[in-house]
């Protein structure tokens, strides 16, 4: 049994050898093709791009990628008033980490404006979501007198 196994493994190994080598393709290649393809469609959505020739997100540009990639997420965890996604928003946004619940509760009742913004029309609608959002957490800090 064990020199069934032996040899299995063997083949198993060498197969899988084979199977790299004569594919032609690399796992760097299929990773460069996967970030190329969404540095692409986040360039070509805002219309210029959001990132440094490092790959990093460019100053001010945070919300703007975080509303791009999790736009779908994000406006369901704003329908229900709560979430990982929307705390995370709220800080972008600058929101107080002890003003995060009641951030969260105000831009739900901006629900029914955010979902009606086409943010895949570029920048302009971009910003208009976040603006919105914004308001709603500007206007969830309580002011002191």
């Amino acid at each position: 049994m064990i020199q069934i196994f032996k040899t299995f493994q063997g083949l198993a190994a060498f197969g899988v050898f084979l199977l790299v080598m004569s594919s032609g393709c690399t796992i760097k290649a299929t990773l460069d093709t996967t970030t190329d393809a969404t540095s692409e469609f986040l360039s070509s959505t805002s219309g210029k791009s959001w990132w440094t020739a490092d790959g990093l997100v460019k100053r001010g540009a945070h919300a703007r990628v975080f509303v791009a990639t999790n736009h779908d997420i994000l406006l369901q965890e704003i329908a229900q008033g709560h979430g990982e996604y929307v705390q995370a928003f709220g800080t972008i946004l600058g929101v107080p980490a002890h003003h995060q619940a009641h951030f969260q509760e105000s831009i739900q009742d901006e629900y029914s404006v955010l979902v009606e913004i086409p943010i895949s029309l570029g920048d302009d609608q971009l910003n208009r979501f976040i603006g919105h959002a914004r308001q709603a957490g500007i206007h969830s800090i309580p002011s002191t007198l």
